[in-house]
Formats: C-alpha cells, structure tokens, sequence
C-alpha cells in the first residue's frame, strides 16, 4: 500500500474514533447538563413542598384556635344565658313557700358557721321583710340590713370579724365555676 492510502486509512480511522468519543462526549455532557437542571428543580420542588406543607399546618393550626375560640365565646355566652336564666328564675321564685324555704336554710347554715344568734343579716330589699319573719322564727337577735344582692343573705357577727355570703351572685359564682370546669373538661 501506499503512503497515501496509509495516511488516508489513518485519518479514517482517527475521525472515526473521533467521532465515536464525540457521541460519547456528547451524550456524558448532555447528561451532566441534565442531571444539574433535574436536581436544579428537584430541590425547588423539594423547597416548594416543604413551603406548602408549612403554609398547610399554619392552616390547621389557624382554624384550631379559632374553633377553640369560638367555642369559648359561645360557652361564655351560654353561662351568661344561664346565670340571666336562675336571676330571673328567683324573681319569680321570690316570695313562693320554696323561696322562703331556701332563705330559711341560708340563714341557718350561716348562724351555724358563724356560732352565736347575735348576727347582722343583710338581704336584697326585695327579700328584707322575709329575712325578719324568718330572724324572729330563729329567735335570732341582731340586725337585718339590705344590701345591693339579688337574692339570698349575707350574714355576718356583730363585731364583722366573720361573714358568709350566700348572696345568690356567690353561689351561682361558685356554681359556675364548677360549670365552667365540667365544660372545659368535656371539650378536651
């Protein structure tokens, strides 16, 4: 063979190897291109993600308190009716048999906290007149004073050392927070 012909078949050979590492070259560079524009987007959507699961606790967490609020406003509402449904409820009572009744009881369990027959009842004005006949029938000694209550009596000793309020605000005072208790707990 000749010279040429070696030259030629040497040329041909290297452009042909040329061209296979030029394919391969092709396709390594393309992938590398490709692989740096796929992780590129999967850490956005990876961050995206993260975002739209944060926004979506946010979310939850939101409407969480805000049922809870709601519901604490309408449980406040509810113990509001209540207490305006037993003040209006001993307005009517006033002056029943189970009124005086219930009077009769307060001042007795008051004296006996108390320990002497020489008291101070005070009494709605409403309930003044009752709170004496029901002192007289006790053979209790002292003054019956009104006071600002809705119901119930306020007794205290003569020297005002010791009281007990069975004002119808205490008691539905302390009722309620046994209400506000029992409804707390239920909701949990």
């Amino acid at each position: 063979m000749s010279l040429f012909e070696d030259l030629i078949r040497s040329k041909i050979a290297e452009l042909e190897e040329l061209k296979k590492n030029l394919v391969i070259e092709i396709e390594t560079r393309v992938r590398r291109d490709a692989n740096a524009s796929l992780n590129k987007f999967s850490e956005q959507i990876t961050n995206v993600e993260s975002e739209v699961a944060l926004e979506r606790e946010r979310i939850l967490y939101d409407a969480v308190v805000s049922s809870r609020k709601k519901l604490a406003e309408t449980y406040e509402r509810l113990l509001k009716d209540l207490v305006e449904a037993l003040y209006e409820e001993v307005d009517r009572m006033r002056g029943s048999e189970r009124y005086v009744k219930f009077l009769t009881r307060l001042v007795e369990d008051a004296v006996k906290y108390i320990q002497s027959s020489d008291v101070v009842i005070y009494a709605s004005p409403k309930d003044r007149g009752v709170v004496e006949v029901i002192a007289r029938s006790l053979g209790l000694t002292g003054l019956i004073g009104e006071r600002d209550i809705r119901g119930g009596v306020i007794v205290t000793s003569r020297d005002g050392r010791v009281a007990v309020d069975y004002s119808i605000e205490s008691i539905v005072s302390n009722k309620l927070e046994e209400l506000k208790h029992l409804l707390y707990l239920e909701t949990r």
